[in-house]
């Protein structure tokens, strides 16, 4: 009867067991994978290790993982001024995309809480994204200087398309966010109007 009884188990066990990869057969794939990307190519192409070097800036990000109809990560807020303020600036980390496999979209922002520490706080919030980009090898040329002069800007860092906007929280004060977007390379062509219908040559 005992014997009866261990058989069902040990057919239970053995099914858990080639039920899948493990965690960390995943991890390993998932770097093997990274590793054969650079850039923008990898921050947007290994969501696993992109989480982990936000996170190397005290982020806690969480995972990237289903959130809906989407995927999601979301950090923060980590504290970029005068920890010791009434209503210290702080930043906050986004990671969004359509699929587990990829990133759509990375956003960093800055709320300015405490105007007199606010340059202290542009400042670090620039070396947090160039510290970030640095390590893909992504150089923005400069982009970043908007921050400092809270202007808004449009145009693509490393070849991305990014976008920096100032705009103001319900308090009034200042929100920088900083957006990079995956380049689909799917956009359509459409050919020059009149080449379709054979009206030129």
């Amino acid at each position: 009867m005992r014997s009866a009884l261990a058989l069902p188990a040990l057919v239970l066990l053995a099914a858990c067991g080639g039920s899948g990869p493990t965690v960390l057969e995943n991890e390993a794939k998932d770097a093997a994978t990274a590793a054969t990307m650079q850039g923008w190519d990898r921050a947007f192409g290994a969501p696993r290790e992109t989480i982990g070097r936000v996170n190397q800036f005290g982020y806690r990000a969480t995972d990237y993982a289903a959130d809906g109809p989407t995927f999601l990560s979301k950090g923060g807020p980590i504290t970029l001024s005068q920890s010791d303020a009434k209503a210290p600036n702080t930043g906050t980390f986004e990671a969004a995309g359509a699929t587990e496999a990829k990133i759509d979209r990375l956003v960093f922002t800055l709320s300015l809480t405490d105007a007199a520490n606010a340059d202290t706080a542009k400042k670090r919030f620039v070396e947090v994204l160039r510290g970030f980009l640095s390590q893909y090898g992504i150089d923005d040329e400069g982009g970043f200087d908007a921050i400092t002069s809270e202007q808004s800007a449009d145009g693509p860092i490393g070849g991305a398309p990014s976008s920096i906007d100032v705009t103001k929280g319900a308090d009034g004060r200042p929100i920088i966010t900083v957006t990079f977007n995956r380049p689909t390379g799917t956009t359509p062509v459409f050919p020059d109007q009149g080449q379709a219908d054979g009206n030129r040559a």
